[in-house]
């Protein structure tokens, strides 16, 4: 769909260049278990989807809404490398795997676990982090389609990842819960008070990733999982 789309593009190369390297930088971030690769691969993943919304440079309206797409990742990896740091110097080590094993220092635990909440809010475009999301709709369609098929989903890897700490802790899950049916409810009904098309899919993605928060918020975290997986391939 790309390729035929984007046909005649002057910068048709470089966007595919972009696309290859977002989806490797995608693939990195789900496989790894290291707290500073997943940061890093998380931010570049960020970076390139900016640069890709900003793809038509000359256009004012796509460059609008790539600064606040910018502005939006700025805040969430800044609250993810909060988290992270904390959880390294609780634990002191660099290992996902071995963090979520240990239960060291609970209030500095809990304190990361909010920063990672508010992370995974603002890479979902969860409320009040939403406007992003709305704006991005002057993208280039491929990159819509990637952005509501993959990256946005990166808010509830970040909850998955780390599920074992959280299924620890009753008032993180209730925060993570409420906030989703918060969302899945703003979503859904903004959706239905929409004409334009792709208006409808960001608000229909909004409502989505809103039922997945709700999901990890009763600590079905796999079935959190499946439902990224479907709402990737239906929005793709």
């Amino acid at each position: 769909f790309s390729s035929r789309y984007m046909r005649g593009d002057a910068k048709y190369n470089p966007f595919f260049l972009h696309l290859i390297l977002l989806i490797c930088s995608v693939a990195i971030m789900v496989t790894t278990d290291n707290l500073w690769v997943l940061l890093i691969s998380l931010c570049l993943s960020n970076f390139i989807l900016v640069n890709l919304m900003i793809h038509k440079s000359k256009w004012k309206a796509a460059k609008a809404s790539g600064v606040i797409a910018a502005k939006n990742y700025l805040l969430s990896g800044t609250f993810v490398s909060l988290a992270f740091m904390l959880l390294y110097f609780s634990t002191g080590q660099n290992s996902i795997s071995s963090i979520v094993s240990q239960n060291n220092n609970p209030i500095i635990i809990c304190i990361a676990l909010f920063l990672i909440i508010m992370a995974a809010m603002a890479q979902s475009a969860i409320w009040p982090f939403h406007k992003w999301l709305i704006s991005s709709l002057n993208s280039p369609t491929p990159v819509s389609a990637i952005m509501h098929a993959g990256l946005i989903n990166g808010g509830g890897f970040l909850l998955v990842r780390f599920a074992p700490l959280y299924c620890k802790d009753k008032v993180s899950m209730s925060i993570i819960f409420i906030i989703g049916i918060i969302s899945a409810l703003i979503g859904t009904l903004w959706k239905l008070m929409q004409s334009d098309v792709k208006r409808m899919l960001a608000c229909s993605t909004m409502g989505q990733m809103g039922f997945m928060f709700a999901q990890c918020g009763l600590g079905l975290f796999p079935l959190a999982i499946a439902h990224l997986c479907w709402h990737g391939m239906f929005k793709a």
